[in-house]
Protein backbone atom coordinates (compact mmCIF):
# COMPACT_ATOMS: atom_id res chain seq x y z
CA UNK A 1 0.00 0.00 0.00
CA UNK A 2 2.60 2.29 0.42
CA UNK A 3 4.94 3.69 -2.29
CA UNK A 4 6.43 7.08 -3.95
CA UNK A 5 3.67 9.65 -4.45
CA UNK A 6 5.40 11.66 -7.06
CA UNK A 7 4.46 9.06 -9.51
CA UNK A 8 1.47 10.15 -9.55
CA UNK A 9 0.64 13.06 -7.46
CA UNK A 10 0.31 16.70 -9.72
CA UNK A 11 2.51 19.56 -8.72
CA UNK A 12 -0.81 21.87 -8.15
CA UNK A 13 -1.94 19.98 -5.27
CA UNK A 14 1.06 18.20 -3.43
CA UNK A 15 2.12 19.66 0.39
CA UNK A 16 5.83 19.19 1.26
CA UNK A 17 5.20 18.76 5.17
CA UNK A 18 8.32 19.65 7.25
CA UNK A 19 7.87 18.82 11.13
CA UNK A 20 9.10 17.37 14.16
CA UNK A 21 9.55 13.41 14.17
CA UNK A 22 8.88 13.03 17.58
CA UNK A 23 5.72 11.14 19.73
CA UNK A 24 5.10 14.26 21.31
CA UNK A 25 4.56 16.06 18.33
CA UNK A 26 2.89 12.73 16.51
CA UNK A 27 -0.82 13.75 17.70
CA UNK A 28 -0.31 17.39 15.90
CA UNK A 29 1.42 15.69 12.78
CA UNK A 30 -1.83 13.24 12.61
CA UNK A 31 -4.61 16.37 12.83
CA UNK A 32 -2.00 18.08 9.65
CA UNK A 33 -1.80 15.06 7.67
CA UNK A 34 -5.51 14.24 7.93
CA UNK A 35 -6.36 17.69 7.22
CA UNK A 36 -4.36 17.83 4.15
CA UNK A 37 -6.00 15.08 2.89
CA UNK A 38 -9.53 16.29 3.86
CA UNK A 39 -9.24 19.55 2.12
CA UNK A 40 -8.07 17.81 -1.11
CA UNK A 41 -4.62 18.12 -1.66
CA UNK A 42 -1.38 15.42 -1.03
CA UNK A 43 1.00 15.19 1.91
CA UNK A 44 4.15 14.31 1.59
CA UNK A 45 7.03 13.76 3.63
CA UNK A 46 10.78 12.47 3.48
CA UNK A 47 9.84 8.88 5.10
CA UNK A 48 6.94 8.66 2.12
CA UNK A 49 10.10 6.28 -0.05
CA UNK A 50 12.42 4.51 2.46
CA UNK A 51 15.43 2.25 1.08
CA UNK A 52 15.33 4.08 -2.01
CA UNK A 53 19.03 5.31 -3.44
CA UNK A 54 18.33 8.91 -2.39
CA UNK A 55 20.32 10.24 0.31
CA UNK A 56 18.00 11.95 2.69
CA UNK A 57 18.61 15.43 1.28
CA UNK A 58 18.26 14.53 -2.13
CA UNK A 59 14.95 12.95 -1.41
CA UNK A 60 13.97 16.27 0.38
CA UNK A 61 14.57 18.68 -2.24
CA UNK A 62 13.08 16.52 -5.06
CA UNK A 63 9.35 16.56 -2.65
CA UNK A 64 9.77 20.40 -2.97
CA UNK A 65 10.64 20.46 -5.91
CA UNK A 66 7.48 18.53 -6.85
CA UNK A 67 5.21 20.50 -3.96
CA UNK A 68 3.72 23.92 -5.21
CA UNK A 69 3.31 24.59 -1.25
CA UNK A 70 5.02 23.07 1.71
CA UNK A 71 4.12 23.87 5.83
CA UNK A 72 7.37 24.10 8.13
CA UNK A 73 6.95 23.71 12.09
CA UNK A 74 9.96 25.63 13.69
CA UNK A 75 8.72 24.72 17.24
CA UNK A 76 11.38 22.35 18.29
CA UNK A 77 13.70 25.06 17.56
CA UNK A 78 14.55 25.22 21.10
CA UNK A 79 17.42 23.41 23.28
CA UNK A 80 15.97 21.04 26.59
CA UNK A 81 17.64 19.05 29.15
CA UNK A 82 17.43 15.85 27.19
CA UNK A 83 19.37 18.03 24.18
CA UNK A 84 21.42 21.49 25.01
CA UNK A 85 21.43 22.31 21.16
CA UNK A 86 18.76 23.47 19.53
CA UNK A 87 17.69 21.37 16.05
CA UNK A 88 18.08 22.85 12.89
CA UNK A 89 16.34 20.06 10.35
CA UNK A 90 13.27 22.07 10.24
CA UNK A 91 14.34 25.73 9.73
CA UNK A 92 16.95 23.74 6.92
CA UNK A 93 14.33 22.40 5.06
CA UNK A 94 12.06 25.11 5.39
CA UNK A 95 15.30 27.40 3.89
CA UNK A 96 15.23 24.70 0.98
CA UNK A 97 11.40 25.64 0.51
CA UNK A 98 11.89 29.28 0.35
CA UNK A 99 14.73 29.60 -1.87
CA UNK A 100 11.92 27.15 -4.09
CA UNK A 101 10.12 30.02 -3.70
CA UNK A 102 12.60 32.50 -4.58
CA UNK A 103 14.39 31.04 -7.24
CA UNK A 104 12.10 28.61 -8.76
CA UNK A 105 10.75 28.51 -12.01
CA UNK A 106 8.95 31.37 -12.66
CA UNK A 107 5.77 29.60 -13.66
CA UNK A 108 5.79 27.53 -10.57
CA UNK A 109 4.23 29.57 -8.14
CA UNK A 110 4.66 28.52 -4.70
CA UNK A 111 3.85 29.54 -1.07
CA UNK A 112 4.23 27.95 2.49
CA UNK A 113 3.10 28.40 5.81
CA UNK A 114 5.06 28.54 8.84
CA UNK A 115 3.35 27.02 11.94
CA UNK A 116 5.46 27.70 15.71
CA UNK A 117 4.73 26.51 18.88
CA UNK A 118 4.13 29.45 21.00
CA UNK A 119 3.15 33.26 19.76
CA UNK A 120 5.96 35.35 17.79
CA UNK A 121 8.56 32.09 18.71
CA UNK A 122 9.45 32.62 15.17
CA UNK A 123 10.52 36.29 15.25
CA UNK A 124 13.20 34.65 18.38
CA UNK A 125 14.23 32.04 16.53
CA UNK A 126 14.06 32.71 12.91
CA UNK A 127 14.13 36.67 12.75
CA UNK A 128 14.65 36.87 8.87
CA UNK A 129 11.24 35.86 8.73
CA UNK A 130 9.98 39.01 10.83
CA UNK A 131 7.75 40.05 8.14
CA UNK A 132 6.22 36.44 7.34
CA UNK A 133 3.06 35.42 9.01
CA UNK A 134 3.36 32.64 11.31
CA UNK A 135 0.48 30.40 13.03
CA UNK A 136 0.71 29.31 16.38
CA UNK A 137 -0.70 25.55 17.32
CA UNK A 138 0.21 25.93 21.03
CA UNK A 139 0.85 22.14 20.65
CA UNK A 140 -2.86 21.38 19.97
CA UNK A 141 -3.88 19.13 17.22
CA UNK A 142 -7.23 21.34 16.81
CA UNK A 143 -5.11 24.96 16.70
CA UNK A 144 -2.57 23.10 14.10
CA UNK A 145 -5.96 21.83 12.02
CA UNK A 146 -7.24 24.86 12.01
CA UNK A 147 -4.16 26.77 10.69
CA UNK A 148 -3.49 24.11 7.89
CA UNK A 149 -7.54 24.20 6.74
CA UNK A 150 -7.25 28.35 6.68
CA UNK A 151 -3.95 28.22 4.44
CA UNK A 152 -5.15 25.47 2.11
CA UNK A 153 -8.25 26.58 1.28
CA UNK A 154 -7.33 29.65 0.38
CA UNK A 155 -5.47 28.14 -2.58
CA UNK A 156 -8.34 26.49 -4.15
CA UNK A 157 -10.39 27.87 -6.49
CA UNK A 158 -13.84 30.04 -5.24
CA UNK A 159 -16.16 27.12 -6.74
CA UNK A 160 -14.17 24.39 -4.79
CA UNK A 161 -15.95 23.74 -1.26
CA UNK A 162 -13.75 23.54 1.69
CA UNK A 163 -15.12 22.58 4.83
CA UNK A 164 -15.04 24.42 7.78
CA UNK A 165 -12.19 23.71 10.35
CA UNK A 166 -15.22 22.38 13.10
CA UNK A 167 -16.49 19.81 10.53
CA UNK A 168 -12.68 18.44 9.80
CA UNK A 169 -12.34 18.60 13.17
CA UNK A 170 -15.20 15.63 13.89
CA UNK A 171 -14.17 13.66 11.05
CA UNK A 172 -10.87 13.67 12.20
CA UNK A 173 -12.20 12.45 15.78
CA UNK A 174 -14.53 9.97 14.11
CA UNK A 175 -11.71 8.23 12.33
CA UNK A 176 -9.33 8.15 14.76
CA UNK A 177 -12.51 6.51 16.87
CA UNK A 178 -13.13 4.08 13.52
CA UNK A 179 -8.93 2.96 13.06
CA UNK A 180 -8.68 -0.29 14.92
CA UNK A 181 -11.45 -1.52 12.83
CA UNK A 182 -10.20 0.20 9.77
CA UNK A 183 -6.55 -1.16 10.03
CA UNK A 184 -8.09 -4.87 10.94
CA UNK A 185 -9.56 -4.82 7.37
CA UNK A 186 -5.75 -4.47 6.25
CA UNK A 187 -4.01 -6.99 8.53
CA UNK A 188 -2.14 -4.01 10.22
CA UNK A 189 -1.96 -3.90 13.95
CA UNK A 190 -3.44 -0.28 15.85
CA UNK A 191 0.58 0.33 17.54
CA UNK A 192 1.91 -0.13 14.02
CA UNK A 193 -0.03 2.21 12.18
CA UNK A 194 -0.10 4.87 15.12
CA UNK A 195 4.18 4.74 14.59
CA UNK A 196 6.71 6.40 12.68
CA UNK A 197 7.49 3.74 10.73
CA UNK A 198 4.26 3.07 9.19
CA UNK A 199 3.26 7.11 8.75
CA UNK A 200 3.11 6.55 4.82
CA UNK A 201 0.85 3.50 5.60
CA UNK A 202 -1.46 6.32 7.83
CA UNK A 203 -1.65 8.60 5.41
CA UNK A 204 -2.79 5.68 2.59
CA UNK A 205 -5.38 4.47 5.34
CA UNK A 206 -6.88 8.44 5.31
CA UNK A 207 -7.39 7.76 1.63
CA UNK A 208 -7.60 4.86 0.50
CA UNK A 209 -10.18 3.59 3.47
CA UNK A 210 -12.51 6.88 3.21
CA UNK A 211 -15.31 5.54 1.31
CA UNK A 212 -15.29 2.46 4.04
CA UNK A 213 -14.87 4.65 7.01
CA UNK A 214 -18.19 6.32 5.94
CA UNK A 215 -20.30 2.91 5.29
CA UNK A 216 -19.05 2.02 8.86
CA UNK A 217 -20.20 5.59 10.28
CA UNK A 218 -23.45 5.59 8.52
CA UNK A 219 -24.42 2.70 10.63
CA UNK A 220 -23.33 4.73 13.93
CA UNK A 221 -24.29 7.91 12.77
CA UNK A 222 -27.56 8.08 10.29
CA UNK A 223 -27.03 10.15 7.21
CA UNK A 224 -23.25 10.75 7.36
CA UNK A 225 -22.67 8.56 3.88
CA UNK A 226 -20.77 11.36 2.76
CA UNK A 227 -18.77 11.52 5.76
CA UNK A 228 -15.44 10.77 4.39
CA UNK A 229 -16.11 11.86 1.00
CA UNK A 230 -13.67 14.10 -0.81
CA UNK A 231 -14.76 18.07 -1.63
CA UNK A 232 -15.13 19.05 -4.82
CA UNK A 233 -12.78 19.08 -7.15
CA UNK A 234 -11.69 20.62 -10.65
Amino acid sequence: MTGSASAIAPFERCVFVNVPFDAEYLPILHAILFTIQDCGFIARIAVEDTGSSETRLDKIERIIRESRFSIHDISRVKSNTDSPLPRFNMPFECGLALGAIRFGHATQKRDFLLLVGEPFQDKRTLNDLARQDSKAHQNEPKLALNAVRAFLSAKKNASDRTRGAEAIWKRYLLFKTDLPRLVDEIEVALNEIESFDYLPDWINVVAFLASKAAEKIEKIVPHSSNLFSKPNQH
